[in-house]
């Protein structure tokens, strides 16, 4: 027992040093420790402390960063420094709450009890944004005059642009999975696609999503990926969430006609029953539906049925 929980700390420890699969939370929190540093190393050239300013730039964003800053706490406690000061105090706090958000995701898809989903995958421009945003605000607060200006200006529309990407894709539990998701499958059925005509067979939608349940949950048996299917499967042909559906969208819409409701309702369950064609498109979001459901509950599976049904989750 204690050899397989040592081994999953490794395990943590690594993918935490490394960034990976610590989820939303630990990396905004991430992101705004960068922000301190970046600050701190602008303070630390404007008053001419360049010792300081060369060990923190060298060694701050490395491996060795969370000591570097404890080092510096102390020197500049004992050369009372509160300029510095503050500023570690406050990246001390958030890095030991992005470690503890980061572990527990990463724990959590290892245990299979959350999907290993990046909310960000297919925005490529992120990596960009990412590094733009720090270097206009260093510069920003380096500068003055004319150009500090321009550089607050391009700061900020860096900022609303990625406040505009972490909303779509972080304002509700569905949007988390649903649109990475979707870009999986795409990938995943090309080239199942491609691999079904170069062998000569059919491409299969059952094989094809059997592999996006892996991806989501790399560590689950193929029993448990079976199931999930099977389970999406037959509550898209039984039409189980009708009912359930009717009062949630009764209540997020309650000026809407009872006709009307039932008519919206049986436009649904008539689409589960139409040619293969519109079958694919649900079934892939009613696999999604389950997964969602699986990390969040069954109140967010029906929230992203509910967002299916009007067009939200596309």
């Amino acid at each position: 027992m204690n050899f397989f929980k040592k081994n999953e700390d490794e395990v943590v420890y690594r993918k935490l040093s490394r960034g990976r699969e610590t989820g939303p939370i630990s990396r905004i929190l991430s992101g705004i420790c960068l922000y301190i540093i970046v600050y701190l190393l602008v303070n630390l050239f404007k008053n001419e402390k360049y010792l300081a300013f060369i060990i923190l730039l060298v060694l701050g964003f490395t491996p060795l960063g969370f000591w570097i800053m404890v080092g510096l706490l102390i020197f500049f406690i004992i050369t009372k420094y509160w300029f510095g000061v503050i500023p570690i105090l406050l990246y001390g706090v958030l890095s030991q709450l992005s470690g503890y958000f980061g572990k527990k995701n990463i724990r959590r898809i290892l245990n299979g009890k959350r999907s290993n989903v990046d909310p960000f995958e297919g925005h490529f421009e992120m990596s960009y944004i990412f590094i733009l945003q720090f270097i206009f605000f260093g510069l920003a607060f380096l500068t003055s005059g004319i150009l500090s200006i321009i550089l607050w200006v391009l700061f900020t529309f860096v900022i609303l642009y990625e406040v505009y990407i972490f909303y779509f894709r972080l304002s509700s539990p569905w949007r988390r999975l649903h649109f990475s998701l979707m870009m999986r499958y795409a990938t995943i059925a090309g080239h199942q696609t491609g691999l079904a005509k170069s062998t000569g067979k059919e491409f299969s939608i059952r094989e094809a999503l059997g592999i996006l349940v892996k991806s989501a949950y790399p560590h689950i048996d193929n029993t448990e990926i079976n199931l999930l299917i099977k389970s999406a499967k037959e509550k898209m042909i039984k039409f189980d969430d009708k009912e359930a559906l009717e009062k949630l969208i009764q209540k997020n819409n309650p000026a809407m006609d009872k006709n009307k409701l039932r008519e919206v309702v049986d436009k649904l369950e008539s689409m589960l029953k139409d040619p293969e064609k519109e079958k694919k498109g649900l079934y892939i979001r009613y696999v999604i539906a389950e997964i969602v459901g699986r990390d969040y509950g069954e109140k967010e599976r029906l929230n992203y049925i509910n967002a299916v049904i009007l067009g939200q989750a596309i």
